[in-house]
């Protein structure tokens, strides 16, 4: 190291400050021009040392002594700013915006908070970020795992990152590809002598197809000749920057000598016309080589046509496919669609063939031979504004139509299964969405698909019921496991419907819940019979405790009641006997009432008239309907059949059903009794009182035992009823509002009902 070396150094790190307050730093700025327009491509900054003893120190001289003392990154940062704010000022006096490169080091980049100092310079300058160009060099990229992520961080913001002086590091052909890099700047080294020495030329043509290939641009940098300008460009480089253009400029000598240098190239190198059509070629010969690929990657097959005479002939064709689908390519060549295939196959592949050959891009057509589909994508290729050719490339798509006509068939069956099954089937996101809803919804609840769609699973679920859906979803969620639940679902006819759920998740690949699959069944006919089964279960039940408790009452009872007659004899005050024998006859009663039920002997049938039966029941009900102040009113259709029945069983329904009517009308009223005939099998009785009703949550319980809607009633009289009618094979239906009356519906089968039904 020489001793002018060292005291620079040592006078660099001691008087910083102080040169920069002397402005002993000074700017210079070398354009860059675009070899094919011949406009100033981008600037790029530099800066030189006027020193007081030493005279000036060069850029490149002082970078090196800069890195060596640490200096660079105040340098630097003073070089980028310098650099925005010269650039900024040229835009503001009418010059047209570009790019200006300014060189970092490792120490610089590498410092804490770079990326926020660039931005921070950007804000401050109000430069565009597209306008500042950092430069690296080979030797930063070794240290990727710490340079990569600031890279990256600066091309997020919009900053130009460019690699300088490429071929004289050891930058490895990884990192070119992994960085994230707009342009490669070649060394003047190998620039000074591309015209003399076949190695360098033979470098620089591989560098630029490289770099053209990675779609990068490319500069070569210390262009000092004419044959050097022609070289770069007959090779299509990009950019070139030398003294044949400019050397170094200072700010004010690089405006006034702006439009002067970019006539340099128009006067001295290619035309720009010539320059266009030699990148044309390249582009061609790279849409070439990627068809190539293309189809040697895919083993499809590729083939070209021009039109002549009004024909369109082939005039290269080569890959697998050719053979694979029967065509061999030899006799392609030179022929026409019509000399290999049938004239219907040749007529539809034609339309295709005319509008590319009329310039629409894009354009592609399917075709099936020897058991394979084939997807031809033609591609015109335009010399100036005229079409020279068509390129066309082919690809094996057979299994992707097998795999579409797979899925049509699938998507048909589901379809054909979703439509028309009865299950209700949702589909449910994580966020309590239902994204599907099979039509069976319209055909069970009323309502059509797109009601639920796009809405929670609870939408028109019974209030009561919302709670236990969001408790199982919950679970699922949770768990990641099936979930049960019964609720109501409101009908599109106003009523409610009874439904079984499981819902299923269906997992992602991270084992995460991704949406629900939600299966429902309408049960409500199976609830009815539930409920029948309890009825007749507690029914069964009271039969056999009535049979055990009316023997044991029955006994005492009959002993009871002759000892009382005895004793009327003798005793003078027959009243109160009178009213003993009356008590005595209603426990018979009621005990006759529970052997009734307590025995299970099939009702004894036969012929009868309904409305005989039924006008002995009411006029037994004269007295008392009179003392009520009610009015039975009785009507029947014409032709009414006889009924097989037990009479005497049937009498005691009617009488209940009349008794129940008349005590519920304590201010008199009015009963309907109507006898018609339901269909071809039933006749139907409906007996209408203008009481004071049930309510809703009290009719539920009609004909359970002990259940009673009288403050004295024990409840048997209407399940007797019910037992009775349910022998005979028919029903009893009741229905009420409060205040407003009670309608009892019983129907009725015409002819016998045969053991079967009857035990049903």
């Amino acid at each position: 190291m020489n001793m002018e070396y060292c005291e620079g150094k040592s006078h660099l790190t001691m008087n910083l400050n102080e040169i920069l307050a002397r402005k002993e730093l000074r700017l210079y700025f070398q354009p860059m021009l675009n070899l094919n327009s011949g406009k100033i491509n981008e600037v790029e900054a530099l800066f030189h040392w006027e020193h007081p003893e030493k005279g000036v120190i060069s850029s490149f001289e002082l970078f090196a002594l800069a890195e060596e003392t640490g200096a660079i990154i105040q340098i630097g940062e003073w070089l980028m700013r310098k650099a925005c704010e010269q650039n900024k000022l040229w835009q503001k006096m009418g010059l047209p915006s570009f790019p200006i490169a300014v060189c970092l080091s490792a120490c610089q980049l590498t410092q804490p908070n770079f990326v926020e100092r660039v931005q921070r310079i950007l804000e401050e300058t109000q430069l565009s970020p597209e306008y500042l160009e950092l430069e690296i060099t080979e030797s930063i990229m070794m240290d990727a795992h710490i340079v990569l992520p600031i890279l990256r961080e600066l091309k997020r913001i919009g900053v130009q990152i460019s690699l300088d002086d490429f071929g004289m590091g050891y930058c490895s052909l990884y990192y070119l590809k992994e960085f994230p890099i707009d342009k490669i700047k070649i060394s003047r080294s190998f620039v000074c002598n591309c015209t003399t020495d076949k190695k360098d030329a033979t470098l620089i043509k591989a560098i630029i197809a490289m770099a053209h290939q990675l779609s990068l641009e490319v500069a070569a940098k210390g262009i000092e000749s004419k044959d050097q300008l022609l070289f770069l460009q007959q090779h299509l480089c990009n950019i070139g920057e030398g003294a044949f253009f400019s050397d170094p400029l200072l700010p004010n000598e690089f405006y006034e000598s702006f439009y002067n240098i970019e006539r340099i190239i128009r006067e001295e190198g290619i035309s720009p016309v010539l320059c266009r059509q030699k990148q044309l070629e390249e582009e061609l010969e790279n849409a070439r080589q990627e068809l190539r690929d293309t189809v040697s990657l895919q083993q499809g097959m590729i083939f070209k046509f021009v039109k002549e005479n009004g024909k369109f002939i082939h005039t290269l064709c080569y890959g697998e496919l050719f053979y694979r689908i029967g065509i061999i390519p030899e006799k392609l060549i030179g022929k026409e669609l019509f000399d290999f295939f049938p004239k219907d196959v040749a007529e539809k592949k034609l339309q295709y063939y005319e509008r590319a050959w009329a310039g629409e891009e894009n354009v592609k057509y399917e075709g099936f031979q020897n058991g394979i589909w084939y997807l031809t994508s033609l591609r015109p290729v335009k010399q100036g504004e005229k079409i020279i050719e068509v390129i066309c490339s082919s690809i094996d798509i057979t299994e992707r139509k097998k795999m579409e006509e797979t899925l049509r068939e699938r998507e048909q069956k589901y379809r054909l299964i979703a439509e028309n099954m009865q299950d209700l089937i949702a589909v449910v996101n994580t966020n309590g969405i239902i994204l599907y809803a099979s039509p069976s919804y319209e055909t069970v609840l009323g309502f059509p698909p797109n009601v639920y769609e796009g809405n929670a699973p609870t939408l028109l679920v019974h209030p009561d019921d919302v709670s236990k859906i969001h408790s199982q979803y919950e679970h699922m969620a949770l768990t990641k496991s099936p979930g049960y639940v019964e609720f109501r679902y409101q009908h599109a006819q106003n009523g409610w419907v009874y439904v079984e759920s499981l819902g299923t998740p269906v997992l992602n690949g991270h084992g995460e819940v991704e949406h629900f699959v939600v299966v429902a069944r309408d049960i409500s006919k199976r609830k009815k019979v539930e409920e029948l089964m309890r009825k007749s279960e507690k029914l069964s039940v009271v039969g056999q405790l009535a049979a055990g408790v009316a023997h044991e009452i029955r006994n005492p009872l009959t002993s009871i009641k002759g000892f009382v007659q005895l004793l009327r004899q003798e005793v003078n005050h027959s009243f109160y006997m009178d009213i003993i024998i009356s008590e005595i006859n209603r426990l018979e009663s009621i005990v006759g009432e529970f052997l009734t039920l307590a025995k299970n002997q099939p009702p004894k049938r036969e012929r009868l008239d309904l409305r005989i039966l039924l006008q002995q029941v009411v006029s037994l009900f004269d007295t008392k309907s009179l003392y009520k102040n009610v009015e039975i009113i009785q009507e029947y259709d014409e032709g009414l059949p006889f009924i097989y029945c037990d009479g005497n069983q049937m009498k005691q329904v009617f009488m209940n059903i009349i008794k129940n009517a008349i005590e519920a009308m304590p201010n008199g009223g009015i009963i309907e009794i109507q006898i018609s005939c339901h269909n071809f099998h039933s006749v139907r009785l409906t007996f209408i009182d203008q009481g004071v009703g049930i309510s809703a949550e009290r009719i539920k319980h009609i004909g359970e035992p002990y259940f009673s809607t009288k403050e004295k009633g024990t409840g048997l009289g209407l399940m007797i009823s019910h037992k009775i009618v349910q022998e005979h094979g028919g029903t009893i239906h009741i229905e009420s509002q409060v205040n407003k009356g009670t309608k009892v519906e019983v129907m009725l089968p015409i002819k016998q009902p045969s053991p079967v039904e009857n035990s049903i």
